[in-house]
């Protein structure tokens, strides 16, 4: 108990993963580093959400994952503030300097479930490719 009487419980920290996938309509790969991800996302949530809304989201944002060749990012954020992520990543219109789509493919709450939509995403993806005989 502390002074006030009253009890100080432990909060585990939530976080939601967001499987992202980047797509180009011209064919080429991702040539963009986990840092100039994080900050275009973080540019964007600022933009979107102001500075308050930029400054809770913050904390635990960050991209744990980057596939050049195909366009998937794993980002991590807040729990509570994953529709604000959504959001700024919606309306993304490009990325380093060329434009894009972007488009979130799975939203989980462990890296596992996220590391398993990414495999059964880069499996399609590898399974239109050899359709079309690339």
């Amino acid at each position: 108990m502390d002074a006030g009487g009253l009890t100080r419980a432990m909060v585990r920290f939530k976080n939601r993963y967001l499987v992202v996938e980047v797509s180009f309509n011209d064919g080429r790969a991702l040539d963009v580093k986990e840092s100039a991800l994080l900050e275009l996302l973080r540019e964007s949530v600022r933009e979107n959400f102001g500075e308050v809304g930029a400054g809770v989201t913050m904390g635990a944002l960050s991209v744990k994952y980057v596939d050049a060749l195909s366009g998937l990012c794993v980002v991590r954020c807040d729990r509570e503030r994953v529709r604000e992520v959504r959001g700024a990543i919606t309306v993304l219109e490009g990325v380093g300097g060329r434009r894009a789509t972007w488009d979130v493919r799975h939203c989980g709450g462990t890296l596992k479930s996220s590391k398993e939509a990414v495999g059964k995403r880069m499996r399609e993806i590898l399974g239109a490719l050899a359709e079309r005989g690339r």
